[in-house]
């Protein structure tokens, strides 16, 4: 089974255009705390699923690497898409509470900000389903789930994926496999070539669906 975990202000629905290359596997996606309809919870597990292949973007992305963290034996394979792996700024909890702060006075403000910063250059999501997002689930969920909260630990097997039009992540991590006409939000923007990766570190791995 191949698990995929979305970014902040995503859905499960984001992974869907990725899912559909994979008519061979099981793939389960679904909306993380906080997020589309599930409640803000500082509770996430996945413990209750078999070994998986997982897979995250960005926020998801650390929470399937604290995850493998706590739980290696249930990790088949680990893909984390634009993820951050580091140890956050000092100061980057002033950062996300100022961020939360504007969920929570102006949403329709902060989306609009939030996706004018450079990391989202040249491509920005439809807007249709962020605006859906609850703000106070949102803005909870981007305090508790910040790199200045959850604290991870690099998994040398992990595959990481950027964009190529993604300089700040290409630059952190130059080992990563990069996937040509992207940006940071690299599986909405390239979803086949994504699958193809995906798929390819899955069967080198000598696994089947």
């Amino acid at each position: 089974m191949i698990v995929f975990l979305h970014g902040f202000l995503g859905t499960k629905e984001d992974w869907e255009p990725v899912c559909s290359y994979f008519s061979e596997f099981s793939c389960l996606s679904f909306d993380l705390p906080g997020h589309g309809s599930s409640p803000f919870t500082e509770n996430f597990s996945l413990t209750s699923f078999p070994k998986i292949h997982l897979v995250g973007y960005s926020m998801g992305g650390r929470l399937a690497l604290s995850y493998a963290n706590k739980h290696p034996e249930k990790i088949a394979s680990l893909t984390l898409l634009s993820t951050f792996t580091g140890v956050a700024e000092a100061n980057r909890l002033e950062i996300d509470q100022r961020w939360a702060n504007k969920i929570l006075h102006s949403f329709d403000d902060f989306l609009k900000e939030w996706y004018d910063q450079p990391l989202f250059a040249g491509y920005k999501p439809d807007l249709t389903m962020r605006k859906k997002q609850n703000p106070k689930n949102i803005a909870q969920a981007l305090l508790h789930y910040s790199p200045a909260i959850l604290k991870v630990s690099p998994i040398d097997e992990a595959c990481l994926i950027v964009g190529e039009r993604d300089q700040k992540y290409r630059e952190l991590y130059p080992n990563a496999i990069v996937v040509p006409n992207a940006g940071h939000m690299v599986h909405l923007e390239q979803p086949e070539m994504v699958a193809k990766i995906i798929k390819k570190r899955i069967y080198d791995l000598g696994f089947s669906r």
